[in-house]
């Protein structure tokens, strides 16, 4: 079947959207749809569409499962969903916090104060000499120096490029043809970009206090104390939850085999006090795991962290790993395209990958508030086993993934470590999958999958058991809304749950499912959510969800047929 589909700008409006026309022609009809579309328009006058338009484009044109030709649910199940909470007060975390800022403000345009062009040979030098002299320039009202603008062309780093100062920003001209280019040369196994504060976080002193609830339910903000001494509004906090024998025995990973030791699974929320009531402190975003005094309960200390960096941006750019050519499992070559730690309000923006063994973007346990929105990765080259491939990783907290793309990935959305939460993957699509996505290694707690489409691979919320090795539980209180996967498997927990709303695909578990192969409204929890806290005007540029009920559930003639004719060819894809 004949596919021509040309684009169209209409119109490109003040808050970063661009209005289109795509039109399809194909072996039955022309078929036009207007879309608003999130998109970077620089002052340069460059739009960037990436990975939103291909998302969009398998949106409309893509396959329909064929589960959902059903109707489209009436009534809005946000509030018998969402706002239910069980017989302990447990209910689907807030994940609207999550992302730079907090999702408070906009990811600001930063203006250029350095530029830097091809210079022939190893350029990474000269791009870290540039960030280095950018740091000493004075921020601005907004706590930042500015931006390295990097010119048009390829720039080869033989080395790694660091940024270790807040209010700097790497950008590009653009990630696609004519943009710019970073290529990491050379056999070393590093990552091309390291954005890394310093470790360097200290509790602040007579501040540490107990939590005195019987139990705090999963998605609370509110913890009552045996005391508030030394404590106040706006002071940074550790809540830690310890993995104390009693819990660890109650779950069953005592297991042989997995065999998880007290101390080992501790979650620590990074938090903000935002009201004092009493001895009862409300924090910025809610916890993700339930806390019970019976199994060690939790304590909260206020901590200083001078090191940890802010304000840091990469965008408009492609990065690259050379490899030996004609060797597609060549792992003697760089690891991942940017790694972050330490680092809290920072953002990776419109930025391909090609490559890579490890991963596009990694977010390491000290990581909060970091949105990783419209990145494309493609042709990663490994060997398709162990920690490679896990394209765009997160063992933070309060992160976004937003509009992203994955080809050929082992692990293409995967959280780590006991990452506290929320998490949230929002609009986001894996193809060529070769292997699972969601949670991966031990009690990741508060992850969402939202509009998320693996191509034939699953999404998992699960025991994990020895892959990897004393993994067990992976995922506790996560949420598949919406989701298109070849199979999606959510199991419960003891003392925890997992959801699993208005998915496509074969299921198995024993969490809470609902509205299997149907919709539900709204279309996506997190700017539902983003929407009942922040507005229309913050939760519009999230985007088009990767599920079209209109066009699904109300065809016409020519859609229809084109359902059908596409139901032949199962494997086939559009990008």
């Amino acid at each position: 079947m004949s596919r021509v589909v040309s684009v169209v700008v209409l119109d490109v409006w003040k808050d970063r959207r661009v209005h289109i026309m795509l039109t399809k022609i194909n072996n039955f009809a022309a078929t036009e749809y207007t879309k608003m579309l999130p998109v970077h328009v620089s002052k340069r006058g460059r739009l960037t569409i990436g990975a939103a338009a291909l998302l969009t484009l398998s949106m409309i044109f893509g396959r329909c499962p064929p589960c959902a030709m059903r109707a489209f649910a009436a009534s809005d199940a946000k509030d018998a969903i969402t706002d239910q909470r069980d017989s302990l007060g447990n209910r689907i975390p807030d994940f609207s916090n999550c992302g730079y800022a907090g999702a408070d403000r906009d990811i600001p345009d930063v203006p250029d104060r350095i530029t830097v062009t091809p210079g022939g040979g190893d350029d990474g030098p000269r791009i870290q000499a540039a960030i280095e002299r950018l740091a000493a320039v004075p921020v601005d009202e907004h706590g930042f120096h500015g931006s390295v603008w990097l010119a048009p062309g390829r720039f080869d780093v033989g080395g790694q490029i660091r940024i270790t100062h807040s209010g700097i920003v790497l950008r590009g001209s653009g990630a696609g043809k004519g943009g710019t280019a970073l290529v990491a040369t050379g056999k070393d196994r590093r990552p091309l970009v390291r954005v890394e504060g310093t470790a360097n976080r200290h509790f602040t002193g007579d501040s540490k206090h107990r939590v005195m609830d019987e139990y705090v339910p999963v998605g609370a903000r509110r913890l009552r104390l045996d005391s508030i001494a030394n404590l106040k509004v706006g002071d940074t906090v550790l809540v830690i939850r310890p993995s104390t024998r009693e819990w660890i025995d109650a779950i069953a990973m005592n297991a042989f085999g997995v065999a998880w030791k007290p101390g080992t699974r501790d979650v620590r929320w990074d938090r903000v006090i935002t009201r004092i009531e009493g001895n009862v402190i409300v924090l910025d975003a809610p916890i993700t795991t339930a806390i019970e005094r019976r199994f060690g309960g939790a304590s909260v200390e206020a901590y200083d962290w001078p090191g940890r960096i802010s304000n840091v941006g990469i965008e408009d750019l492609s990065l690259e790993s050379e490899y030996a050519t004609g060797h597609p499992q060549d792992e003697d070559h760089a690891w991942f395209g940017v790694t972050v730690n330490d680092v809290q309000n920072a953002w990776v923006a419109r930025v391909e990958f090609r490559h890579f063994a490890g991963g596009a973007v990694t977010l390491w346990e000290n990581t909060k508030h970091v949105t990783v929105e419209d990145c494309i990765s493609l042709d990663p080259i490994s060997e398709l086993a162990g920690y490679r491939r896990r394209t765009f990783f997160t063992q933070g907290q309060l992160s976004l993934f937003l509009r992203c793309y994955s080809a050929n990935g082992r692990h293409d959305f995967a959280v780590g470590h006991c990452a506290a939460g929320p998490n949230a993957f929002v609009n986001c699509r894996a193809a060529e999958a070769h292997g699972s996505s969601g949670p991966v290694e031990s009690w990741a707690s508060g992850v969402l999958y939202d509009n998320v489409r693996i191509d034939g691979a699953a999404l998992e919320l699960e025991n994990r058991w020895m892959a990897p090795p004393g993994a067990g539980w992976s995922a506790a209180n996560c949420v598949v809304w919406q989701c298109q996967a070849a199979m999606i498997c959510a199991f419960r927990p003891p003392t925890a749950n997992n959801w699993a709303i208005a998915d496509w695909g074969q299921f198995a578990g024993d969490a809470t499912f609902a509205n299997r192969c149907d919709f539900v409204r709204p279309i996506s929890l997190y700017q539902s959510q983003l929407r009942s806290r922040r507005g229309e005007r913050a939760a519009a540029p999230i985007g088009l969800g990767l599920v079209n009920p209109i066009s699904s559930t109300n065809p016409t003639l020519a859609e229809a047929a084109q359902f059908a004719a596409q139901s032949t060819h199962p494997a086939r894809q559009l990008i």
